[in-house]
């Protein structure tokens, strides 16, 4: 992946404030730390409509 960073001036002109520079992506998060599933009651028959 490259990033470069940039400035935007209000006339549309762009300043490079850093060369571009290659970057490795960040792992995805390990499963203990993602979202468990909503166990709300709309979520819940919302999932009971679509069976």
């Amino acid at each position: 992946m490259t990033m470069m960073v940039y400035r935007v001036r209000s006339d549309g002109t762009t300043t490079m404030i850093r060369e571009r520079h290659e970057v490795a992506p960040a792992d995805p998060p390990p499963p203990v730390l993602t979202f468990p599933p909503c166990t709300c009651p709309r979520c819940g028959a919302r999932k009971e409509r679509s069976r």
